[in-house]
């Protein structure tokens, strides 16, 4: 046992001090992203996918000399906790300003993000010109296929272009073409023209433009195909952090206290089934049980520790009265009072296993709620049946006579696990069908709950198929059969600490990673059903397939991709023919959830706008954000 807790203490200071963040994004603000408001705003808004927790600083609001404007502190909407505001100052002087958030979301983990948007008086300066700048049309025309190559591409802005400093021509492969730079029309500052004096091979391309106006730079991209449409692939490099990057302290300790805790409270059931007269080894035990209760009330600490470290800035009040650290006060609490008083020790464990519970991911509405929270304290009490049992099996057997003490336990043992076995297959398909309601493999191999889900559900097949062997030596125990079980439970318990590695860090990583949707997949407006697809579906060059039952009356599709962050992105859908439209390019630059406004315009002009698709991109979705400026 000192070996044991030397690996513990050694793996502890060897983790580095991290924490991972929040699983509750933001669907709307209000100034938005880089917004430019005309009139001082009264209050800022903010609308968050799931219910959030607030502390006083939550909403900070600065001004170009960070002082804060804001009157009081963020409130939560009584009526929505899905939505925080806080009151500003007054008639708030011409400038830019910087919103700082951190909030908490019900399972106990941070969102922070910084944004900025700007008050200025309406005057016809370069800032308003940029914000006022848009794309009118180009030469060829965005979503068009052209019979032979193009004799030269041209643009038109609403705006006088001060210069256009960057520009590319890409073909299908992602590869830059060499051509010439743009040149503004000398009578009409706000049109560029490029000559084309090559020709063209067959297939998609696309034109990318860089306006700048003042100081500010924006980006636009078109696409046209020469005599027939083809998917844009090629590779686009995106820079994340691996797994172990997200794994630090907090989820180390997690891991520590669900072996310790899951232990105590499966081995004092398994003590009870046993009865007196059957206990084998109970001194043993009890020394045991010790080290399992002094490594629970250490790790049970540290993740207190960890989390006051993560939420320093909170006051302390404010902090106490978070779900995740009052329920985890409790927790600490019920496992002390186990040690003391025997008698109720199951209980109070079991109750101790049940705060486990509260402040998972389950808690979440988004995530199931009590039917999640149900399903969660079930697949951790048979886990507690599995672990503990198997603990108890290798710590209480005899030295001698161990042939007839496994008769009684491991065959009373046998029946427990099979049905802690099958709980825990039930419960954790529950829990995933409840987490991730829409998924691929290519999903979950592409976020970290995914792969981390993966590599515990092998482990736990493994160890089922094993559990199964096990319960064949039983049932013809003789005194070499004995030695041979009591091995296999060692490298049985070995295989479940591993299983528990993987909860522990499951808990602080987000299930929404995994998901992979478009809801609703198809739309009916004025009896034209808009059905889309995406292939592939991950980051990066994509394919989205917009199928329409009847296009007879349609000249052309558009759609408009928009993020939570605030960017959007308008392009016209090729036209395929048989009702069939695509548009194809990186699209999808990240993670997360996006926006798709579907507009069908009909060759009179009229257009059929259908209500957004949601598009969850699954991947890594950072959530300590700052989002920069464009330009």
């Amino acid at each position: 046992m000192k070996r044991l807790a030397l690996i513990f203490f050694l793996l502890a200071i060897m983790i580095p001090l991290t924490q991972v963040d929040a699983h509750s994004p933001i669907e709307k603000r209000f100034p938005n992203v880089n917004a430019v408001m005309e009139t001082s705003p009264e209050q800022v808004e903010l609308l968050f996918e799931d219910p959030v927790q607030i502390h006083r600083s939550s909403v900070i609001v600065r001004n170009e000399k960070e002082e804060e404007v804001q009157v009081g502190k963020a409130q939560l909407d009584p009526d929505n906790n899905r939505r925080i505001f806080v009151a500003m100052q007054q008639n708030l002087p011409s400038g830019k300003y910087t919103v700082d958030i951190d909030v908490v979301a019900m399972d106990g983990h941070a969102l922070k993000e910084k944004y900025t948007f700007e008050v200025k008086v309406v005057t016809a300066t370069p800032e308003e010109r940029f914000q006022n700048l848009q794309l009118v049309r180009t030469t060829p025309e965005d979503g068009t296929i052209v019979q032979g190559t193009p004799t030269r591409i041209e643009v038109w802005y609403n705006e006088d272009v001060d210069e256009m400093p960057y520009f590319g021509l890409l073909n299908d492969k992602q590869q830059m073409l060499d051509t010439a730079k743009p040149t503004v029309d000398p009578d009409e500052p706000k049109h560029y023209v490029l000559e084309l004096d090559q020709e063209l091979d067959s297939g998609t391309y696309a034109i990318h433009f860089y306006p700048r106006i003042g100081d500010r730079t924006t980006v636009n991209i078109v696409y046209f195909a020469v005599d027939e449409f083809t998917s844009i692939t090629g590779h686009r490099e995106f820079s994340y952090d691996e797994l172990w990057d997200q794994l630090g302290l907090l989820q180390w300790a997690h891991w520590l206290s669900y072996f310790g805790l899951l232990t105590l409270t499966g081995g004092a059931l398994f003590r009870q089934l046993l009865g007196n007269n059957n206990l084998g080894e109970e001194k043993r035990w009890v020394r045991f049980a010790y080290t399992m209760y002094g490594l629970s009330v250490i790790a049970i600490v540290m993740v207190l520790v960890m989390y006051r470290v993560g939420y320093s800035q909170v006051v302390f009040n404010d902090f106490i009265n978070f779900n995740f650290v009052w329920i985890t006060m409790i927790q600490l609490l019920t496992v002390c009072i186990s040690i003391m008083i025997k008698k109720l020790r199951l209980v109070l464990l079991s109750i101790s296993v049940l705060c486990e519970a509260l402040i998972g991911h389950s808690v979440d509405p988004a995530y199931g709620g009590a039917w999640a929270v149900g399903a969660d304290l079930i697949h951790l009490l048979a886990s507690a049946v599995w672990i503990g049992g198997l603990s108890a099996l290798l710590i209480r057997m005899p030295n001698h006579n161990g042939k007839e003490w496994l008769q009684h336990a491991g065959r009373l043992f046998s029946k427990w696990a099979l049905v802690s076995y099958l709980a825990i297959g039930l419960s954790g398909i529950i829990m995933t069908i409840n987490y991730v309601p829409a998924f691929s493999t290519q999903s979950l191999l592409t976020s970290y709950w995914g792969q981390v889900l993966i590599f515990k559900v092998l482990l736990f097949l493994a160890i089922l198929l094993f559990a199964v062997w096990q319960r064949r030596l039983l049932k013809k125990v003789a005194e070499t059969m004995a030695v041979r079980f009591k091995r296999n439970v060692r490298i049985e318990i070995i295989i479940a600490v591993l299983i528990l590695l993987g909860a522990g860090f499951l808990v602080d990583l987000s299930p929404k990673e995994a998901v992979q949707n478009i809801e609703p997949a198809s739309q009916t407006k004025e009896g034209i059903t808009a059905s889309v697809q995406i292939y592939p579906f991950k980051v990066g060059a994509n394919d989205v397939t917009i199928q329409l039952n009847d296009d007879t009356d349609i000249a052309h599709v558009r759609a408009k991709f928009s993020t939570n962050l605030g960017g959007a992105v308008e392009n016209n859908a090729f036209k395929l023919g048989d009702g069939f439209y695509k548009i194809t390019g990186n699209i999808f630059h990240g993670a997360g959830t996006v926006k798709m406004e579907l507009q069908a315009i009909k060759s009179n002009g009229e257009r059929l706008i259908y209500p957004p698709f949601t598009i969850q991109m699954p991947g890594f979705m950072p959530n300590d954000i700052e989002i920069e400026n464009e330009g």
